[in-house]
């Protein structure tokens, strides 16, 4: 009897780990297929033939890029490989979430030891005797890589650099020879003192300049040696003393930082500093005032010779606040907006169907809620539409 509880016990066991390892597979299998990667870019590679070798870059483009009709800016990172992740997340972050600045393309050159000296020094110098090719680097830039991404992409011609450490000599080289490459400049930590010439040629080209269209912006940690920290901080002497009428420039200096860890604070303050009226002010939107958000966006088109395009879901947000007063027209003035922006803004059509049910006009309403829900079946506009069919 014993031998047989024991034999059941065992054949029972049995049967329970083999349900186990099944549902365990099962699960392993079902969770393996619901797991889609979480992108924030691709890399590409390009065929130099001024360089005579291949290039790597990353690249990352706006969350509503697939979904939008209009162009972008488009940032250049050198040593792209060190600063893509932490400048794409700040600019996703200050673009879309908090909108203190325009959407755009980030285009990360990947650098490598052999190549960076050579590439970002314009002169050979003792301590780095494989340096000089700057020119060369600045023409594979103009000729080859922008190009390139403008031809792939849909950009505008607002372009902004950031360098750091040895990469910003380059960019110093770049903004004192090719000034007009880029309209927005971002050194961080240059470490210009490796060649006296770079400051100095700086110095010479603002001061031929009547008026400098693009923007400079200089940043310097504390936690290094004096050797790195007084060069910089004597540009920016000079640069406030003498030319501060001729530049619309900004200077940090992050005492409680390191040449590393600066990077961060540096692309965001100077961001918050670039675009520091960009944003719409929120006494507008308390206001109902559809005329002044209107004429802010307009005015930051014509300050950043860009097409500036507000987020599709925030202006929805808009357009239902103003319905609150019982501002419908405006409310579907701002709508126009995504209309004009984006290629299929079903959720835009659902509002304009809300607004003009408001208004008491059905036929509009039905004709949008059913333009909505012929991309998209979204929320209750189903039921919107049996609603005013059957009113």
């Amino acid at each position: 009897m014993f031998r047989y509880k024991l034999a059941a016990i065992k054949t029972n066991m049995t049967r329970i780990i083999i349900i186990l390892i099944t549902v365990l597979l099962s699960f392993a299998k079902s969770f393996g297929q619901n797991q889609v990667p979480i992108t924030i870019g691709q890399k590409y590679v390009i065929e130099s033939e001024i360089l005579n070798e291949n290039r790597e870059y990353w690249l990352y483009l706006p969350s509503d890029y697939d979904q939008s009709k209009y162009d972008y800016p488009v940032m250049y990172l050198l040593d792209g490989q060190e600063h893509f992740h932490q400048i794409t997340g700040v600019v996703n972050h200050m673009s879309r979430l908090v909108q203190r600045m325009p959407r755009m393309i980030i285009v990360g050159i990947v650098s490598t030891d052999n190549d960076r000296v050579r590439d970002y020094t314009p002169n050979q110098i003792e301590i780095l005797s494989n340096g000089g090719g700057a020119d060369q680097f600045t023409k594979f830039l103009q000729k080859e890589l922008i190009p390139k991404i403008d031809d792939d992409f849909r950009t505008n011609n607002y372009r902004l650099l950031f360098a750091h450490s040895l990469a910003a000599v380059c960019l110093n080289h770049i903004f004192t020879n090719q000034n007009e490459l880029f309209n927005v400049y971002f050194a961080a930590d240059p470490a210009i003192f490796i060649d006296p010439t770079i400051a100095k040629d700086l110095e010479s080209y603002i001061s031929k300049q009547d008026t400098i269209k693009s923007c400079y912006f200089l940043s310097v940690c504390g936690l290094v040696d004096s050797t790195t920290i007084v060069p910089n901080i004597k540009l920016s002497k000079m640069i406030e003393s003498k030319y501060s009428e001729k530049i619309s420039w900004d200077f940090k200096f992050y005492t409680s930082e390191d040449h590393i860890s600066m990077t961060l604070k540096a692309m965001y303050d100077a961001l918050e500093k670039l675009y520091s009226d960009y944003k719409i002010p929120n006494t507008y939107i308390h206001s109902f005032d559809k005329e002044s958000i209107l004429n802010h966006i307009k005015n930051n088109e014509d300050r950043y010779k860009i097409h500036v395009a507000l987020p599709e879901q925030l202006v929805n947000e808009y357009a239902m606040h103003f319905c609150t007063k019982q501002k419908y027209d405006d409310a579907l003035d701002l709508l126009q907006l995504n209309l004009e922006n984006y290629k299929v803004p079903y959720e835009t059509y659902y509002f304009m169907g809300e607004v003009y049910l408001m208004k008491g006009d059905k036929s509009k309403a039905l004709e949008f809620y059913e333009k909505s829900c012929g991309i998209k079946e979204i929320w209750d506009v189903r039921d919107k539409i049996k609603q005013v069919k059957n009113e």
